[in-house]
């Protein structure tokens, strides 16, 4: 017996020697500058497969989403829902808003059936609920104006986003021209951009937004000429000012007549529930975080878990929380990560150790792991690993958290192995300076060889 334990750590041995030998070929042949943060478990023996810069803090990116999930599913439990309420003392009316990512201009409509037809005072929203800045610190300025930095104030509708469809004009340096994709455009655009050729673009101009009063955006720059149109989901800067006009007109088009005027304020605590609606559960809203990378979701979780936990719903309390609940929960050392938002801005160093830790305590849990694997992209199958993988021996074996900035990409999750273990991995790569596509080339080529080598 002695003998045969002996032989097989040798062989184990030998195996993962392979492996690393293998895995730090790949990284010298794809991005040998790049700074490379990897650790592979066995989710059931709790083996370190493979190791490399485990403790090194990294910008993980949209990886960070993980972390904001699983505070979420630990703290505000995975039944909770967000709740938009219709409220009445007085003579005034209040919608209070509390920052349900999902709700919709339709679910606002569906509210506001239920106000009498005449309001004797005021009609008053409560916004109070989210705390400002409404972005989160580590967003980039070239952000500003795009769908995935539209402000997370307690008013959220639409995902507080427009979408417009982009047509190259027919001849170079002449205006791109810009459509609206629905009647209701909340959106007043400048159009400055002009068509050029992909070259051009590629070398020397971009298409840029400048945010401006009123929710204005000025787009000026270049975009390179296509055939087929191109969707493009742009942000709404101000949220607040949007709910305010959609309720105006609903009191418009259905002549309920109002003494006073729509305008901001707080609703007593006292007031008289008229109507309340209800988000999807917090499972439902994390799933499609995660398939999504959906950085709005994130920020809302994100103020309502510090709004949970202190009574104050802004990013500094909610990271707070964050780290508290992951502490008392996880076997996450928060001592040993920089968090500063749940979106993953790169103002966030995670280390592929402590990824790891908080995907295996999440594992360990029987319903939040039939929740995360619900919840995570599948490599070939679901959100951003729809694409991936599709043509490998790793094609529906992968659910993980993908994540991407201009020079940094992620990858944390779970690596399926018919009649073998579980793994739980985290790959985290900065310092990208080839094509970000070559990181996710990395760490699929990567994943390939623990499959195939362990």
């Amino acid at each position: 017996m002695r003998v045969i334990s002996i032989l097989f750590l040798l062989f184990s041995s030998s195996v993962y020697a392979d492996l690393n030998k293998k895995i730090e070929q790949i990284i010298q042949n794809k991005l040998p500058q790049a700074t490379v943060g990897i650790v592979v478990k066995d989710a059931v023996t709790s083996e370190i497969v493979y190791s490399r810069n485990p403790d090194k803090l990294l910008a993980p990116a949209s990886s960070t989403k993980l972390l904001t999930a699983a505070a979420a599913l630990y703290q505000l439990t995975p039944e909770y829902k967000f709740k938009t309420q219709l409220l009445t003392k007085g003579d005034d009316v209040y919608v209070v808003f509390n920052g349900s990512p999902s709700l919709t201009s339709k679910d606002l409509a569906s509210l506001l059936a239920s106000l009498p037809k005449k309001i004797k005072g005021n009609l008053i929203m409560d916004v109070s609920h989210f705390k400002p800045p409404y972005y989160p610190g580590g967003t980039s300025f070239d952000d500003l104006g795009w769908y995935y930095a539209a402000p997370d104030t307690a008013a959220i509708l639409d995902a507080n986003e427009a979408a417009f469809k982009f047509t190259s004009a027919r001849l170079l340096n002449k205006r791109v021209q810009i459509e609206s994709q629905k009647p209701d455009n909340p959106l007043h655009l400048i159009n400055e951009v002009n068509t050029v050729s992909a070259q051009t673009e590629k070398n020397h101009c971009n298409m840029n937004i400048e945010v401006m009063p009123g929710n204005t955006l000025k787009l000026y720059g270049c975009l390179a000429q296509s055939k087929e149109p191109k969707i493009m989901r742009l942000a709404i800067p101000q949220p607040v000012a949007r709910a305010r006009e959609l309720i105006e007109n609903y009191l418009k088009k259905h002549h309920i007549a109002l003494n006073g005027h729509v305008n901001t304020g707080k609703a007593p605590a006292d007031a008289k529930m008229i109507a309340s609606l209800e988000s999807p559960a917090t499972e439902h809203l994390i799933r499609h975080m995660l398939q999504e990378s959906d950085n709005l979701y994130a920020n809302s979780f994100t103020k309502e878990l510090g709004f949970a936990v202190t009574g104050e719903g802004s990013y500094k309390q909610g990271v707070f929380a964050i780290k508290q609940i992951l502490n008392k929960n996880t076997s996450v050392d928060v001592k040993k990560i920089a968090l500063y938002d749940g979106e993953g801005t790169r103002y966030n160093l995670l280390t592929a150790q402590q990824l790891v830790n908080l995907l295996d305590s999440l594992y360990q849990n029987q319903r939040l792991r039939e929740i995360l694997f619900k919840a995570l992209p599948q490599s070939g199958s679901s959100g951003s690993l729809k694409a991936r993988m599709t043509k490998t021996d790793l094609n529906h074996l992968v659910y993980a958290k993908t994540g991407t900035l201009h020079d940094a990409s992620s990858l944390s999750g779970f690596l399926m192995r018919p009649e073998r273990n579980p793994l739980i991995f985290s790959i985290i790569i900065n310092g990208v300076e080839k094509p970000i596509y070559i990181a996710k080339g990395l760490e699929e080529e990567i994943l390939l060889a623990v499959y195939q080598n362990s």
